[in-house]
């Protein structure tokens, strides 16, 4: 069977092999390079904890909207296209979710993965498009955690 990174699929799976197939994925689709200047900082950037932590953070959304945005070419040629590149942006998704952000204190993997759904009917062809859906999935997502514990 295919794994789907649905739900279902999500919480039968061990976290660990999640961790590492994300990490992997998206290392084939972010370049060394781009990784290296992605994560290379500025002084001013570092100069203090809260700076340190906006740029990591801004770092890993881009870093993350490149990924996806990569995903479809890099099965636009395999036998089931669409199933293939679905399947990998919700498992970069997860990592997203899950490991980039630490999500999971604040939103149920439930409602991530209803989120994603939405996201992918009409999924952003682009960094630029990704990095906007990525950030409105964030403000989305501290939204629903201040309905849920006003």
């Amino acid at each position: 069977m295919l794994r789907d990174y649905t739900f279902d699929c999500l919480v039968t799976m061990p976290r660990h092999e999640l961790e590492e197939f994300g990490a992997r994925m998206i290392s084939k689709m972010v370049p060394e390079d781009v990784m290296s200047e992605l994560f290379t900082f500025d002084h001013e950037e570092v100069d203090s904890e809260e700076r340190m932590m906006s740029a990591r953070l801004d770092a890993t959304l881009r870093m993350t909207a490149i990924a996806l945005s990569e995903i479809q070419q890099a099965f636009d040629d395999s036998e089931n296209a669409k199933q293939n590149s679905e399947r990998m942006t919700r498992l970069v998704l997860w990592h997203f979710y899950a490991i980039s952000f630490n999500l999971e204190e604040a939103i149920t993997l439930e409602t991530h993965c209803e989120q994603v759904e939405k996201i992918l009917v009409n999924a952003p062809q682009d960094a630029f498009g990704w990095v906007k859906t990525l950030t409105e999935l964030l403000h989305t997502y501290a939204s629903i955690n201040a309905e849920q514990n006003p």
